[in-house]
């Protein structure tokens, strides 16, 4: 979605109190209505809808920001149900701007970018917190959430939430894979809905495939076209899914088909290859994007489907067996083991995690903590944080969580990953990308019915022996090749990562080695170049995540703020 903002006036209806600064980066202005007005930069680029019911049901369905206007003056402005858009706002006693643009936000508002150490420590600790600013006084509206804003007030609604007391019981796993897949199914038609030309990003993992299967099913339906889009990683066997790829085309007899060369020469620049936005670290104009969607354009494509959000709703976790022990289970201790066997895993190491040290008294392991010099309820974090960034790295991770850690640790771990996921990096650099040329992306597993739906049935459905997202392959069994179906093994990208940084060795340690972070007290600049030589000279790993969120972060602080 391309960038909008929003104005409601705390005075009376009239002239904007903003000083027309909005007119310096909108041409459009999409409604004004009483002390409400709505500017884009195209009057035909999708916009925030304009619902007229206010139910959690009706406002949950909306994918996209919406507003509602009242005989009053009031106004409500809302993200959808899992924030996929983040709308950022700004309140001043005569006006209150709303933006899905950090840089619009400040602009039109007046408001200074100055940065948040709190922000900036999820950041460099590798788990920032969606909805968490980056700059002080931009707030960030939370997913499920809308503002209310009235000529004396602005406030903040949660319209929707995961709820911990929804349960789905069904009498087998045949009868919750069809339930899965009916509605995994009616998610991706209504999302494909009378597109001409959808284009399906496709891997040879779980979630890219599923979509694409029934995508391709449903264009084919209604004689309308499918073309399926991957990535190859020709001088990476450890990330090449050439094969897995190979066999979905020739299972699915997908005719359409373009595909990208990731590891061409233009791409080997880190620096040149994530340009940093000025909204977050996390949001990257990569040109490698900007080349592939380009191509798409010309194809035609107009949607583009993908298969983020797969692991935060399906893959579950693996303390749900410790709580299906807990609950009794006891043959969960025979398909651990036998899973440990297939995939080659200690029994004795994943067992002392899983079902000795959750059943110790907490009193007992906070001791231990102690003993080796931790701090009992502290998070592990990466060893370049100062004592500073650790405590406020903690501070952001104290959001409320619904779910009790103890009686269902599961469900408490999924929704914390769910809360801090960097898939919304992905989602918002090709969304961001992708707006320039008129292409809408969508993640149909980062729809909330499917998210209800995974919260509220048994932990065995999501992780079963050595099959995590047992239930989405329980349900695409038909729909997807064994070899991709039943693949016991993820594909990981971290010695694809790990070659370029080495590529580009010399130019990331001097971005690492900038003090602006180590001078503000957020890190301590040793322990990061100490971690990133281990990784350089590592040369048959990869790069552990954490370390590329310094970097990323470095970069931006450097292109925006020092």
């Amino acid at each position: 979605m391309k960038p909008f903002l929003f104005i409601y006036s705390h005075k009376s209806p009239g002239p904007l109190q903003s000083g027309g600064l909005e007119s310096q980066f909108f041409t459009h202005c999409f409604v004004r209505n009483g002390r409400l007005s709505g500017f884009s930069n195209s009057g035909d680029t999708k916009l925030p809808v304009q619902a007229d019911e206010r139910t959690a049901e009706k406002l949950a369905s909306i994918n996209c920001p919406f507003f509602i206007q009242s005989e009053n003056d009031a106004v409500i402005i809302g993200t959808d149900a899992l924030s996929l858009t983040t709308l950022y706002f700004v309140s001043t006693p005569d006006f209150t701007v709303i933006s899905n643009s950090a840089a619009h936000a400040l602009d039109v508002s007046g408001l200074k970018p100055v940065l948040s150490d709190t922000a900036i420590a999820g950041w460099l600790a590798g788990q920032p917190v969606p909805q968490l600013s980056i700059y002080s006084g931009l707030q960030i509206l939370p997913a499920g959430h809308y503002l209310r804003c009235s000529k004396d007030k602005v406030t903040s609604h949660q319209y929707w939430d995961i709820d911990p007391e929804n349960r789905i019981r069904l009498t087998s796993d045949d009868e919750y894979a069809t339930a899965f897949r009916e509605l995994f199914t009616s998610v991706v038609e209504e999302y494909t809905g009378t597109t001409e030309v959808a284009g399906c990003q496709m891997s040879g993992g779980m979630d890219s495939t599923s979509v694409t299967s029934l995508v391709h099913q449903y264009q084919k339906q209604h004689k309308r076209r499918c073309i399926a889009v991957s990535h190859y990683y020709k001088h990476d066997p450890k990330s090449d899914e050439t094969e897995l790829i190979r066999d979905m085309r020739e299972y699915l007899q997908l005719e359409e088909f373009h595909f990208q060369d990731v590891d061409k020469s233009r791409y080997r620049n880190f620096l040149s290859l994530y340009p940093p936005h000025f909204d977050h670290p996390g949001i990257v104009l990569s040109p490698r994007y900007r080349d592939e969607l380009s191509d798409l354009k010309q194809m035609g494509i107009s949607k583009l489907f993908t298969g983020n959000g797969g692991d935060e709703i399906c893959w579950g976790h693996a303390s749900a067996y410790t709580q299906r022990l807990r609950e009794g289970e006891w043959g969960v201790l025979t398909e651990v083991y036998k899973a440990c066997v297939e995939t080659g895993m200690s029994f004795k190491s994943v067992a002392r995690e899983l079902f000795i040290k959750p059943f110790v008294p907490t009193a007992m392991l906070n001791m231990a903590k102690r003993l080796k010099g931790k701090t009992p309820g502290v998070l592990p974090l990466p060893a370049w944080l100062t004592d500073k960034s650790r405590l406020l790295a903690n501070e952001a991770f104290g959001f409320h969580n619904p779910f009790d850690p103890v009686k269902e640790p599961a469900s408490h771990a999924r929704y914390f990953a769910l809360k801090t996921t960097t898939t919304f990096n992905s989602v918002r650099s090709y969304d961001a990308i992708a707006a320039e040329f008129d292409i809408e992306v969508k993640h149909p597993f980062f729809d909330y019915r499917l998210a209800e739906f995974s919260f509220a049935v048994p932990p065995s459905q999501l992780i079963r022996g050595p099959y995590p997202k047992f239930v989405l392959r329980n349900a695409m069994s038909r729909h997807l090749p064994d070899s991709v179906c039943w693949r016991q093994t993820k594909t990981t990208f971290d010695h694809h990562f790990g070659n370029l940084v080495r590529e580009n060795a010399g130019e990331l340690r001097e971005c690492l080695s900038h003090p602006y972070l180590s001078d503000r007290g957020l890190i301590d600049n040793k322990k990061v170049l100490k971690a990133f030589d281990d990784a350089v000279y590592n040369r048959h790993g990869g790069v552990h995540v954490d370390l590329l969120f310094v970097i990323l972060t470095q970069r931006w602080i450097q292109a925006f703020h020092v």
